[in-house]
């Protein structure tokens, strides 16, 4: 397995990446295989030598404490049934692909609850829980929260909001000042006297919240960000009235810890994640943290989701399996996928009119738009972060997906991650039957289901070309096609007649449209079909992929006059439903698959 390693005391390049054998649960024990593991400020100061008087912490080590996964195996003494639970728990040496845990420690995860959210979740959750319930909030109360950019900050705010408090969220960007009023915060400036003073930042930050608290008002000072809490004069506060609580608040035995980690789970808290990258990038997370750059939490992932299918058949075969996140070889890149187009062939593959392998569970979706996440040997021209899209050989719904470097294309400003998903292959394949077709300007161009991606990309090409567009779909489609210049045909009976002859035809439905296609141009080779298996039977060629596709996209994409609807989005939960929908429906642009939704927040 693979653990980050602090090598030495120092800035974040400490980290390092290694393999070490799988570890073994001991009597009381299980091995939790990581999914995602929590990423706290105090782990970016220890690993400097911050503390290591009193934490005994000495290179090297592996940092983190909490992680959130399924259990793997158990040691003596523990219930077997517990493999495969989803669970969260406190561990030493979290950032690693398998974490030990006392089996009595366990949180169960329940099933709504991502890995990630639940691992940012794990400790901010029960801390912030016990400081709402011990400031006894009352509607109208005037709270104030330091620090409340952070994981638990924003907790916090969202908690005393729900509490019906008028909270100010005090936090540095507007990043961060603008989540926590998404959370509930009323104001994000400090001003006035405060009932509930919550305190995450110390040092001088802290002193100067204390004063803002109202006599008789309650005063939390948990927060060391600044590598010591808040220094009040206890005197002071109970000159004032005001009761003092310090990291007492936020410290539990491990039964009162379980109970509070497993309400936080099912109280409906919005994690905010504000970095999620893989094992690999720790270092990177803990850049970020030292930046104070971060609204809300890092969480480092060790697994990735991706839809699968184990056998052929209707949408339901598909599954959402977590799986080991992948390593890109040479020449490739790994890109953090944020959305995932849905094509025809996506449904064929899986139904078996294209046969592939199922001696392993096999992946779906080959059109993605994220940001790189990892480059492979001899890649160059990309960095990490950067925002890209292009196609993937296959896989592409899922938080991470490989490509060929030479398959991807910076993503230009002016397209959302689902506008840009949308276009590679549609881009590739109505560039490449246009030219087959050979279609010049002033002839007309027939082309059935001139609503779907590739139709109407086509469509778009075509018209620029000054070549006559006439077009079968859904009545429902009409005016948004005649905006586009073309003219469209309902598929009722007797669509042929309403037609009429034209120069060419492009079938991108497979309706059963090729005979009356050919008999409308009079001869089959200005007929092609990317849909229709039946192709042969009339003379008409099946055109299939080309391997110009990547100029081809860019040509349309730099050409800046190709309008992709967003016919539908779903997340990757709900991969069974889209394809369904994109084998059933009679849709205006393509399908869309949010397949990291909540990550980043």
């Amino acid at each position: 397995m693979r653990i980050v390693e602090a090598t030495r005391f120092g800035g974040p390049e400490v980290l390092r990446v290694r393999e070490v054998d799988d570890l073994v649960a001991g009597p009381g024990q299980v091995v939790v295989g990581v999914a995602a593991a929590d990423v706290l400020s105090v782990e970016a100061q220890l690993r400097t030598g911050w503390g290591a008087d009193w934490s005994g912490t000495e290179p090297p080590f592996v940092p983190g404490t909490g992680v959130a996964g399924r259990v793997l195996s158990v040691g003596e003494g523990v219930d077997p049934s517990l493999v495969g639970r989803r669970v969260a728990a406190m561990v030493t040496r979290g950032y690693a692909e398998q974490a030990l845990a006392e089996a009595d420690a366990l949180v169960p995860v329940p099933d709504a609850l991502g890995f990630p959210q639940a691992a940012a979740l794990l400790q901010v959750g029960p801390a912030a829980l016990s400081l709402v319930e011990a400031a006894e909030l009352k509607p109208g109360a005037r709270v104030l929260v330091t620090g409340a950019g952070g994981g638990l900050g924003l907790v916090l705010v969202e908690l005393a909001a729900a509490a019906g408090a008028e909270v100010t969220a005090s936090a540095t960007g507007t990043a961060k000042r603008r989540r926590a009023e998404r959370l509930g915060a009323a104001h994000t400036e400090p001003k006035g006297a405060y009932d509930v003073v919550f305190d995450g930042v110390g040092g001088q930050v802290g002193e100067r919240a204390f004063e803002l608290t109202a006599p008789g008002g309650r005063f939390f000072a948990y927060g060391v960000m600044t590598g010591a809490p808040a220094a009040v004069d206890p005197e002071a506060a109970a000159a004032r009235g005001i009761t003092l609580k310090g990291m007492e608040q936020v410290q539990f035995t491990p039964e009162r810890f379980r109970t509070l980690a497993e309400r936080a789970f099912h109280a409906g808290i919005t994690p905010t994640i504000g970095l999620a990258v893989p094992l690999d990038r720790a270092a990177e997370a803990h850049a970020a943290i030292e930046a104070r750059a971060l609204v809300g939490k890092a969480v480092l992932l060790v697994t990735s989701r991706a839809v699968r299918y184990r056998e052929y058949g209707e949408p339901e075969v598909l599954t959402v399996d977590e799986v080991p996140i992948p390593s890109p070889g040479p020449g490739q890149v790994r890109v953090a996928v944020k959305a995932a187009a849905v094509n025809a062939i996506d449904w064929r593959f899986r139904r078996g009119f294209m046969v592939v392998s199922l001696d392993e569970p096999a992946r779906t979706g080959l059109e993605i738009a994220g940001t790189v996440d990892a480059l492979g040997e001899g890649v160059e021209g990309w960095r990490l972060g950067q925002p890209v899209f292009g196609r993937v050989a296959t896989g592409g719904l899922a938080d991470h997906a490989l490509a060929d470097a030479a398959e991807l294309l910076a993503k230009p400003d002016r397209l959302s991650f689902e506008e840009a998903a949308a276009l590679p292959v549609a881009a590739e394949t109505a560039a490449r039957t246009l030219a087959e077709l050979g279609v010049e300007p002033g002839q007309r161009l027939l082309i059935h289901a001139v609503a779907g991606g590739v139709g109407l990309v086509a469509a778009q090409l075509a018209r620029s070309r000054g070549i006559e567009v006439v077009g079968t779909a859904g009545e429902g489609h009409h005016g948004f096609l005649r905006e586009l210049g073309v003219t469209p045909v309902a598929y009722d009976e007797g669509w042929a007649e309403r037609v009429g002859p034209v120069d060419a035809v492009l079938d991108a439905s497979g309706r059963g449209v090729l005979a009356d296609s050919v008999r409308l141009t009079g001869d089959p080779a200005k007929v092609i079909t990317i849909a229709d298996p039946s192709a042969g039977e009339h003379g008409v060629r099946f055109s299939t992929g080309g391997s110009s596709g990547l100029a081809a996209v860019r040509e349309v994409v730099d050409g800046g006059a190709v309008r992709m609807p967003i016919a539908r989005t779903f997340l990757l939960e709900e991969a069974a439903e889209a394809h369904r929908l994109s084998e059933h429906g009679h849709l205006l642009g393509k399908i869309v698959a949010i397949t990291e939704a909540p990550l980043p927040q």
